[in-house]
């Protein structure tokens, strides 16, 4: 890293957490997802172990994107900004996936989960959205006065004895002009979020319990904390109506204030209490079911036909 750096951002940079596995449970942003949606698919899944974590071509092309992004600015804000703007993504991306698709097609039993062309079609994708970041490199990731301080960062803190927030941030950023960080999450998607994924308060609360753990890990006061989305489309539309939709990239930066925070703290609260005991053991019991077009359409124990109350 270069010689003026900041001290805390290294201290971000090189910082190296031990995780107790035998001792600790672990709470992830994922399970809490899960529980406010359904309980019951959580109870499933978490408890009981049905319908473990199947991959897909979209979780291959998610990983292997997130790995190349992470590479590329990693050679630009610690490296030279020539070397960045030579860098052959196109074919680093192109190793991630065929890597990241081994990698799935074994946790698959060794059945394949895409076909040769489609793995050429989100290849082809993700070199659209370099060819516009690259261009639009300045717009979205500034050298000036601005550091690289954390890539996949771990969050390790504790919820109650025993029980353990754990998550990982992809980027990290300082700007030491006006003395701020930035928290950044990569999301792949196929057009982009809606006006309903932005309401979402599940998925925002994945950045706000971020910017929480962030501060506490870190003594970093929350007021110089800042999150953000960053959403990269595979598809956009050739006749959009607004210049922003022609983007590959869109950047959302939910409400973080206070009230949003503390929401989402709670949130995670109230999933410990119901769900983890004292012993810090997930509670066996019966966990209400909470059926609707969305939550029952992407649950896998949905076609399991366990659930009474699902709608198919």
């Amino acid at each position: 890293m270069p010689k003026k750096t900041p001290k805390i951002v290294k201290e971000v940079w090189d910082s190296s957490i031990q995780e107790d596995r035998a001792k600790n449970k672990h709470i992830s942003y994922s399970q809490l997802s899960i529980f406010a949606t359904c309980q019951k698919q959580w109870a499933d899944r978490y408890i009981k172990g049905l319908a473990p974590y199947t991959p897909s071509i979209h979780t291959v092309f998610g990983s292997a994107f997130h790995e190349t992004m992470q590479s590329w600015l990693e050679v630009l804000y610690h490296g030279k900004v020539r070397d960045a703007d030579e860098m052959d993504v196109d074919s680093l991306l192109y190793e991630n996936m065929i890597k990241e698709y081994q990698s799935s097609k074994k946790q698959n039993g060794g059945e394949h989960l895409s076909t040769l062309e489609e793995l050429q079609m989100f290849w082809l994708d993700g070199k659209h959205i370099f060819e516009f970041l690259k261009k639009k490199r300045r717009a979205y990731f500034t050298t000036k006065g601005v550091y690289l301080a954390g890539i996949e960062t771990l969050l390790y803190q504790e919820l109650r004895p025993g029980v353990m927030f754990k998550g990982f941030i992809d980027l990290v950023f300082y700007d030491e002009r006006v003395d701020e960080w930035t928290i950044v999450d990569i999301k792949t998607s196929t057009k982009g979020w809606n006006k309903w994924a932005k309401a979402d308060d599940k998925k925002k609360a994945q950045l706000l319990l971020y910017k929480e753990f962030f501060s506490k890990q870190f003594n970093i006061p929350l007021d110089k904390i800042k999150v953000e989305y960053f959403i990269v489309k595979r598809r956009i539309p050739k006749d959009a109506e607004f210049a922003a939709m022609q983007k590959r990239v869109q950047e959302f930066r939910p409400t973080d204030g206070p009230r949003k925070m503390k929401q989402a703290v709670e949130l995670m609260e109230n999933f410990v209490t119901q769900a983890v005991g004292m012993d810090g053991n997930y509670l066996e019991k019966e966990y209400p079911t909470n059926p609707s077009k969305n939550a029952c359409r992407f649950c896998p124990i949905k076609e399991l036909r366990l659930c009474p109350d699902a709608i198919f």
